[in-house]
């Protein structure tokens, strides 16, 4: 009974601390939040948080590692190109985490401004999925070398991400037109909008 109490007691203060950062987040850049702003805004002491996370950019790394395990990456190795739809679910899956953490993932992946695992890990997970899964399936046959297609993935991803979010929001696509036009990419290359 004691462990369970401990357990959701741990949960909500590592919960309240994600809460104050994505709060503090979007207001000020990462480099310029201290622990003792994450305390205050959190009303929890300093040996508590210390007691979670080794610093703020462990709070961080945490919180990029909860994107990445709900976007189950995992799930493309199910995948096959002669089922799209499957594909595209998959898709708009990932562009809505990643709406639903913006913040994070602009600073994270997009920005680039400050260090972080999240982009490594992404490619991490590219290779042991989808790239993995097109080696298997004879795919690759002739093609440049994995980080290269790693690389262009990721860059191509981020940079249609981008591209939305640029936008105002009543021009920018839904999830599912997004889903589509990365789909298209993905199977298709540029070919899939020319001619």
């Amino acid at each position: 009974m004691r462990n369970m109490r401990t357990d959701r007691r741990t949960q909500y203060t590592k919960k309240v601390i994600r809460e104050a950062f994505l709060q503090l987040i979007k207001k000020k850049p990462v480099q310029k939040i201290t622990v003792a702003d994450i305390c205050a805004l959190a009303e929890v002491s300093r040996p508590t948080f210390y007691l979670h996370y080794a610093d703020v950019y462990a709070l961080l790394d945490e919180i990029c590692d909860g994107m990445l395990e709900s976007a189950n990456l995992n799930e493309m190795t199910q995948l096959s190109i002669d089922e799209p739809n499957s594909i595209r679910r998959l898709i708009v899956n990932l562009v809505r985490i990643i709406e639903n953490n913006i913040d994070v993932y602009k600073l994270c992946v997009l920005d680039r401004g400050i260090s972080t695992r999240l982009p490594r890990r992404i490619a991490e997970e590219l290779e042991s999925t989808i790239i993995k899964k097109w080696e298997e399936e004879g795919m690759l046959k002739g093609a440049p070398d994995r980080s290269y297609l790693i690389d262009f993935i990721q860059g191509a991803f981020n940079s249609l991400i981008r591209c939305r979010y640029e936008k105002r929001e009543e021009e920018r696509e839904s999830p599912e037109e997004l889903a589509a036009i990365i789909e298209t990419f993905l199977l298709y290359g540029l070919s899939g909008f020319v001619g």
